[in-house]
C-alpha cells in the first residue's frame, strides 16, 4: 500500500503507500518558486527498493514468509517502520499470494501453466512458490518483466547467492544465464522455470518480441500480475499492456491480478497524489480511472470477459485468511485505525478473467460444463478453490 512517508519514516512506503502517514498534518501550500520534480523512469524504478526494504522488515517480524528478498538487496540496514506500514504490506502480499494460489489450484495439472509478473522489481514470488513443495507445480514457467536496469541488478544479486541456485535448477552461472545477448546487449536469466524479460513494457512491439524470445506460449493458461505498475504510466500505455494481456493467450484461459491506487478526488486521495508527484513519480493514469467501476470497465474493454475489484478494506476484512489475519494482528499494536481504513480505501485488488470463447459467462453454460470456466473462480471472493496465503508457522 502506498502511504505517504512521515518524518519518522520518510517515503518508506515506497510503491504502495505514497505518503499517507502525513495525512493528519495540515498540508502547507508550496511556495511560488517551488516546482515538482520532473517525472522520470528512474524515480519510478526506485520504488521497488522501498517496497523490498519494507517487505524485509515485515518478514523479520513474522508477517509473512520471505527469506529471499534480503538476499537480493545490497542495503538491508534496519529502518524504523510503523505497524501501519507493516500491516499494509501484509495485506498486499497476502492478497496477491492468495490470488496466485487460487489460480494454481484451479488450473488443471500437467498441461502447463504460466505466470507473468509485470514490473516485478525485486519481488520474490517465484522463490516463495518454488521453495514450498505443497504449492509448487513442475509444469509452471514464471516470467519476470521489468526495465533492463532493474533486472540486471537482480541477476547480479542472484549470481552471487549460490544458495538460491538450486531453486533455479542450476549448479553454475552458465545454467542461469542465456547463452546469447538480448536486444539491450545483456544476458537474461533463462532457466527451466524462471525467465527474465528485460524490456520497456510501454513499447508494445518490444514487449511482444521479448516475451516470445523468452518462450512465452499463447496456448497455456496464464496469470498476469501487476502491483503498482500501470498506475505510473500514461493511460494509453497501460491500456496497451492490458490489451496485449487480454489477447496474448487466445487458446487458453487467462487472468490479470492488479494491485494499485485509486480514489484520488477526496482529501486523502489528493494528498496521496500530491506526495507522489513531489517524489517525481506521479500517478499518471489515476484520474482516467479513478473508481473501481472505471477500473472494471477498463479491463472489460480491453479483452477480458469478467472483472472483480474490491478496495483493501474489503479484502482485508472479508477475503484474507481470518486466522492468519488474527495472527498478524498480535505481532504489533496498531492504534491508528482511522488512518488505516483511509489508506486501505485508496488501494484495491482487481482480477480480470478471460476464457477462450468467453467461457461459461458468455456461452451461458452451467458452471463446470466448460473446460475453461474454472478461470472465473480465480478472483478473491469468487467461490471455492484456493485459500489465502499463510504466514510462517505460529509460535
Amino acid at each position: 500500500l502506498k502511504l505517504f512517508g512521515s518524518r519518522a519514516a520518510p517515503k518508506r512506503l515506497g510503491d504502495d503507500l505514497g505518503g499517507v502517514c502525513s495525512y493528519r498534518v495540515a498540508m502547507q501550500p508550496p511556495s511560488e518558486q517551488w516546482r515538482p520534480p520532473v517525472p522520470s523512469d528512474d524515480a519510478v524504478q526506485v520504488t521497488h527498493v522501498d517496497a523490498a526494504l519494507a517487505k524485509i522488515s515485515c518478514a523479520k517480524l513474522g508477517y509473512f514468509e520471505d527469506r529471499w528478498t534480503e538476499q537480493l538487496m545490497r542495503n538491508t540496514r534496519p529502518y524504523p517502520r510503523s505497524p501501519l506500514i507493516h500491516r499494509g504490506y501484509y495485506s498486499r502480499v497476502a492478497a496477491i499470494r492468495s490470488s496466485v494460489l487460487r489460480f494454481l489450484s484451479n488450473c488443471p495439472q500437467g498441461s502447463g501453466v504460466q505466470i507473468v509478473d509485470l514490473g516485478c522489481g525485486f519481488d520474490t514470488l517465484y522463490f516463495w512458490l518454488r521453495d514450498n513443495p505443497a504449492i509448487w507445480r513442475d509444469d509452471l514457467v514464471f516470467f519476470e518483466v521489468d526495465f533492463p536496469e532493474v533486472l540486471s541488478k537482480k541477476i547480479s544479486a542472484i549470481l552471487k547467492k549460490q544458495n538460491l541456485w538450486p531453486l533455479l535448477d542450476a549448479s553454475s552461472q552458465e545454467d542461469i544465464l542465456a547463452p546469447g545477448l538480448n536486444a539491450n546487449g545483456m544476458k537474461d536469466l533463462r532457466t527451466k522455470h524462471l525467465r527474465y524479460v528485460s524490456t520497456d513494457m510501454r513499447l508494445n512491439n518490444e514487449l511482444v518480441s521479448a516475451m516470445s524470445a523468452a518462450g512465452f506460449q499463447p496456448n497455456v493458461p496464464t496469470l498476469f500480475i501487476s502491483e503498482c505498475v500501470l498506475i505510473y504510466m500514461q493511460s494509453l500505455h497501460g491500456d496497451s499492456i492490458i490489451e496485449w494481456a487480454g489477447h496474448a493467450v487466445p487458446d487458453a484461459p487467462s487472468a490479470f491480478v492488479v494491485y494499485e491506487q485509486f480514489n484520488p478526488t477526496d482529501p486523502f486521495g489528493k494528498v496521496m497524489v500530491d506526495n507522489l508527484m513531489r517524489r517525481g513519480c506521479p500517478l499518471l493514469s489515476i484520474h482516467e480511472y479513478p473508481t473501481l467501476a472505471a477500473q472494471r470497465e477498463r479491463y472489460l474493454q480491453h479483452g477480458f470477459d469478467q472483472c472483480v475489484a474490491a478496495d483493501m478494506n474489503q479484502v482485508y476484512d472479508k477475503y484474507l485468511d481470518a486466522k492468519d489475519v488474527e495472527r498478524i494482528q498480535r505481532l504489533e499494536l496498531l492504534d491508528e485505525f482511522e488512518e488505516w481504513h483511509l489508506i486501505q480505501a485508496h488501494y484495491f485488488v482487481l482480477c480480470a478473467t478471460r476464457a477462450p470463447g468467453g467461457g461459461a459467462a458468455v456461452a451461458g453454460e452451467a458452471e463446470g460444463d466448460s473446460a475453461s470456466a474454472w478461470i472465473h473462480k480465480v478472483p478473491i471472493g469468487a467461490g471455492p478453490g484456493g485459500g489465502a496465503a499463510s504466514g510462517p508457522e505460529s509460535p
